[in-house]
């Protein structure tokens, strides 16, 4: 049931660059004039026409205008308005909104690589759809339909605007981002069922890109990553950052950057420890293994552990929580006194628009010793029942002190076939590209209907996938060298969208230098 596998570490990601769109075309409604520079005069326009970057248009108290790119992308300028367009080279494309209303819906091109400059902020565009106003004083506010801004102040400070939000920067700074009210009339698109309900994944979207925006200011390893075609024929952009927030703690993010198709997908490994871990974090591996049947008690064990993917609309989430070891007698295994986690409580959780309530959890499986049984193990798996609401699929009691209950594999206390994801799934697990090749496809179907497949492959940067001996099992992924692990995650409840990421342990040895690395984890 356990779908997500992670081999995880640190960098994020420049984008390839694409065809510039060359033609600008503006597009009058009423009195509006343009300049060719600072130092021309203004010219009436009473029809379409082509400028060129470093024109400068202005729109009368009566009149709006329309600007048009080759890539698709367009803006629209309010009453009175005031709106440079500084340059559209193969770096970037870059405005100014002086005074007045721009709205915009970015496509191709600008959706990745689009700045904005007011007099109070710099707003850099990660999406497709936003409008901005520019007051006399000029302050700012911004809303955001469709996609992410990366807004900076006077002030240095730096916030990340998601979908359905909006915020307002003084020329002595900005406030928090706040979701915008229904009754709000520029939500206008954004007031959508989504809109009412918390969004998981964009918002950890936006905090992802907010932490690795100050890493890149505090460490500059943001050139660290590369480019790579994933098993599809698609060009990857990817990078992958090692996060401390804390010495007990560290986060693995790795980002895949789609450019041509304007997508992002990201994960994170996140690990947390009871106390303080080494700054070398090959040495964690050490201390998770001593969380097991060790002689001693651990001085030391994982809290907690967490896999998160997502496309920043759908995501899915696979948790472990750990209590401190204790002494067990596991007289049945013939080991006597040893030292174990008194419980563990894995759950996997999806999210998304086209999930019941927004996000709910698909399944958890509880492992405990003497909370539910005195001195035995318990084991409850929990699963959606026809109705979507997790119920349980099976428990089973083991006396671990019981040479007889150990070989007999426990008591079954509770099994409801009608639930088991395996007894509903007419074909588990599959191999896509055959035998010989490193791609494995495990797909579950539930009582009500939905369904988690997850796809892994191993993958050169030119895209082929890895030949192996045999067909590809869950030890075929912890293979290191120059293959890229991609994961593909679909679901019944994703609406058409897959979450598609690629991880690159190569990158791994670039950072070495720079910050120390970890080694690998997995959940099996």
């Amino acid at each position: 049931m356990k779908i997500l596998y992670a081999l995880v570490l640190v960098s994020f990601a420049a984008f390839p660059c694409g065809a510039v769109p060359r033609d600008i075309v503006l597009v009058p409604n009423g009195e509006v004039h343009v300049r060719a520079t600072p130092a021309s005069a203004w010219q009436a326009m009473q029809s379409n026409v082509k400028i060129a970057a470093g024109s400068e248009i202005k729109t009368s108290n009566k009149s709006t205008a329309g600007v048009f790119f080759s890539d698709g992308s367009r803006f629209t300028l309010g009453n009175s308005s005031i709106f440079l367009v500084e340059e559209t080279n193969k770096k970037k494309a870059g405005f100014r909104l002086k005074l007045g209303r721009l709205k915009a819906a970015v496509a191709g091109y600008f959706s990745s690589r689009l700045e904005v400059r007011t007099p109070s902020a710099v707003c850099a565009v990660r999406g497709t759809e936003f409008e901005m106003e520019v007051g006399k004083d000029g302050g700012t506010e911004m809303n955001v339909t469709e996609g992410l801004v990366e807004v900076n102040d006077s002030k240095g400070d730096m916030a990340v605007v998601s979908s359905e939000e909006k915020i307002k920067i003084a020329m002595d700074g900005m406030s928090k981002p706040e979701g915008m009210s229904l009754g709000d009339k520029r939500a206008g698109d954004a007031a959508r069922p989504m809109a009412v309900r918390q969004e998981t994944a964009r918002e950890r979207t936006r905090t992802m890109l907010e932490e690795l925006r100050n890493r890149e200011l505090k460490a500059n390893e943001s050139q660290l990553g590369k480019d790579s075609i994933d098993a599809f024929g698609r060009r990857v952009r990817l990078e992958e950052y090692l996060l401390r927030p804390s010495d007990k703690e560290f986060k693995l993010l790795f980002l895949s950057r789609r450019a041509e198709e304007n997508r992002l997908d990201w994960g994170h490994l996140i690990e947390q420890f009871n106390s303080k871990i080494p700054d070398d974090i090959s040495e964690v591996g050490k201390i998770i293994a001593g969380m097991y049947f060790s002689k001693t008690a651990p001085s030391n064990w994982m809290k907690y552990f967490e896999v998160y993917l997502t496309n920043t609309v759908d995501s899915i989430k696979e948790t472990i929580d750990f209590t401190q070891p204790v002494a067990v007698n596991f007289a049945g295994y013939g080991a006597g006194t040893r030292y174990y986690p008194g419980s563990i409580d894995y759950k996997q959780i999806l999210s998304g628009p086209g999930v019941p309530g927004g996000e709910r959890t698909q399944f958890q499986q509880i492992q405990d010793y003497n909370s539910t049984t005195a001195n035995q193990f318990t084991f409850t798996q929990k699963v959606v029942n026809v109705a979507g609401v997790l119920s349980n699929m099976y428990q089973v009691t083991l006396n671990q002190a019981s040479i007889a209950d150990v070989n007999a594999g426990g008591t079954a206390t509770l099994y409801n076939a009608a639930i088991d994801p395996e007894a509903l799934t007419p074909a588990y697990n599959s191999f896509p590209s055959g035998p010989g090749k490193a791609d494995f496809f495990a797909y579950s179907v539930y009582a009500d209907g939905s369904s988690i497949s997850s796809r892994k492959l191993l993958v050169s940067n030119e895209g082929d996938i890895l030949g192996i001996s045999g067909s590809a099992g869950p030890g075929t992924f912890l293979k290191k060298g120059s293959f890229n692990l991609e994961m593909v995650i679909d679901s019944s409840l994703f609406q058409g969208r897959n979450i598609d990421v690629l991880f690159a342990p190569e990158i791994l040895t670039q950072k070495k230098d720079a910050t120390t690395t970890a080694g690998d984890f997995a959940i099996n």
